[in-house]
């Protein structure tokens, strides 16, 4: 089989959304769907144009958002054969899709399994009534409970649930009970997130006009350092930084941004990095599609909707490879393939910075690699800067 190593992951964004929470800052649109089979039909437009004739080796998908379980299924169904058509995607291909769990039953979850969706990522975030309220999550945790037996029902057993943690208000006490309540639930992925408030989002504006109370870090790092023990005792493999699978279980897409490979971003407001560059496609939908009607399509990996684009530097690729890489607990970065790819060592290349964060004890460099210690694992983000700045 074709090393993963030589074959893409697509990243296809679906920007359609009921609501939009909080606290997310993603390029969603709640009043334009109408535009969903339209949207379709121009992602496959994209698709072809990308590929360029060329049936290019592929080995996931990734269908996020936005709210993808949204989409008709004859809409995926659409996106998805263009997928087939214009890229030799692996047999045994990881096809995901992000899901609300309000927005499915299950007979859409088994038309979506008969269109190639083989993996769900349900977005649960908390079991707590009140916590959910204050995220603006239109479900309640029985639906999500609801939702993830109906995907086992239809043959869909690859699942991650989402919780989020750091949300003011919430209490070791409420953290302790969503967690043990999706642990209920044996999933074999769970991805834990870090409430982050980002400008121009009705937390950050909560925030400022005193409604909301700012996220306690210290107490974050706690309810982190309580998870990393419990699903340590569950059999859990705590294989990147927010991250937690079962064996066989871990995403095979998102592996391939933590090892810096190659993947295209497809759809409004997609990034993707493949070929030596970084780009981004337009944000607005309506530009979008209009955009794709022409005729003219600057050649791999670059759609005519691409807003921006540029070559990567020597250091931009240094950096890139070395914050992606840290994110993986065990494997971490490969200092053999560092000093292969860029001609120069780690420690020769960021000397100082290394120095100083293995003296902070964030960092290890043994035995053929560098890994965040433990201690680093909920600062990883003051590391990755001092990679950037260094």
């Amino acid at each position: 089989m074709l090393s993963k190593n030589l074959s893409l992951s697509l990243y296809l964004h679906i920007p359609f959304c009921r609501h939009r929470c909080a606290y997310c800052d993603f390029n969603t649109y709640t009043s334009l769907g109408d535009l969903q089979s339209a949207y379709a039909a121009a992602l496959a437009a994209e698709i072809q144009q990308v590929a360029g004739g060329v049936r290019r080796p592929a080995h996931t998908v990734f269908l996020g958002g936005g709210t993808p379980s949204l989409m008709a299924p004859a809409d995926l169904a659409h996106i998805l054969t263009a997928v087939q058509t214009h890229f030799a995607l692996a047999d045994d291909a990881e096809v995901t899709m992000e899901a609300n769990p309000g927005t499915v039953d299950e007979a859409y979850l088994a038309a979506v399994r008969a269109a190639g969706i083989n993996r769900i990522s349900f977005g649960v975030q908390s079991a707590i009534p009140t916590e959910l309220v204050l995220l603006e999550r239109e479900h309640d945790f029985a639906t999500a409970v609801t939702a993830v037996h109906m995907a086992r029902a239809v043959g869909i057993t690859n699942l991650n649930l989402d919780l989020i943690y750091g949300v003011p208000g919430q209490t070791m006490a409420s953290w302790q009970q969503s967690l043990q309540a999706v642990l209920a639930l044996q999933p074999p992925h769970l991805s834990l997130y870090c409430l982050t408030i980002e400008p121009g989002t009705p937390m950050k504006r909560w925030l400022e006009n005193g409604r909301m109370s700012p996220p306690d870090p210290d107490f974050a790092a706690d309810q982190y350092e309580y998870a990393c023990d419990v699903l340590a005792g569950q059999e859990y493999d705590h294989y990147e930084i927010s991250n937690w699978a079962r064996p066989g279980y871990a995403c095979e897409h998102n592996l391939t941004y933590w090892r810096n490979g190659s993947y295209l971003g497809l759809g409004a407001g997609a990034h993707g990095h493949a070929a030596g560059h970084r780009y981004q496609v337009v944000k607005q939908p309506r530009v979008y599609m209009r955009r794709l009607q022409s005729e003219t399509p600057p050649g791999f990996p670059l759609s005519t909707a691409v807003a921006e684009s540029h070559p990567l530097t020597r250091e931009e690729a240094m950096t890139d490879t070395i914050i992606t890489q840290l994110r993986l607990l065990a494997e971490g970065l490969d200092l053999a393939a560092f000093a292969h790819t860029f001609g120069q060592s780690f420690t020769e290349a960021f000397h100082d910075t290394a120095a100083q964060l293995v003296d902070w004890e964030l960092l290890t460099v043994a035995d053929g690699r560098a890994r965040l210690t433990r201690r680093g694992w909920f600062l990883s983000n003051q590391v990755f800067y001092r990679f950037i700045e260094g």
